[in-house]
């Protein structure tokens, strides 16, 4: 949580104090104290994962506690981003709006994101892939297996 706070301040200098109050920024904090108690005590469970649904349906975003996701995150206009419980997102990742991390079909397997990743506006990660640090999926890309190479190639030039 401190490395989020951290990456949301060094956006607040060069973006104004009110970054600190936005709203993906207050639903960034929120879902950091209800992932440690989610990982920290079964007994809560039932009531944390009620207060999981109800930051989906206040904040428009879904993003269970169990997610593995390291510090630095930032999101920015967090609605419409959805995001598997079993994908796996390094430090300082950068999300826009409408970004989907996931599997295609129930039993496949998840993508493991890197660190320093940016997924554009409408990026759609699907699939068992791994995006390697520091790479930048432009908007409204899908990647799957059988396009990660195109995209990452596509990446690399722009």
């Amino acid at each position: 949580m401190f490395q989020d706070i951290k990456s949301y301040r060094s956006l607040a200098h060069s973006g104004g104090w009110a970054t600190l109050f936005d709203i993906s920024f207050i639903y960034l904090i929120l879902f950091r104290i209800g992932s440690a108690i989610y990982q920290s005590n079964r007994i809560l469970f039932s009531p944390v994962r009620v207060f999981e649904k109800i930051l989906e349906i206040v904040f428009g975003i879904y993003i269970p506690f169990g997610c593995k996701i390291d510090g630095g995150l930032i999101i920015f206009h967090c609605n419409g981003v959805i995001i598997n419980g079993k994908s796996e997102i390094g430090r300082n990742c950068r999300i826009y709006a409408r970004v989907c991390i996931g599997n295609r079909f129930p039993g496949d397997g998840t993508p493991i994101i890197g660190n320093n990743v940016t997924l554009g506006t409408g990026a759609c990660v699907f699939g068992p892939v791994q995006i390697p640090d520091g790479v930048s999926i432009p908007a409204n890309s899908v990647v799957t297996p059988r396009s990660i190479d195109q995209i990452l190639h596509k990446s690399s030039e722009g």
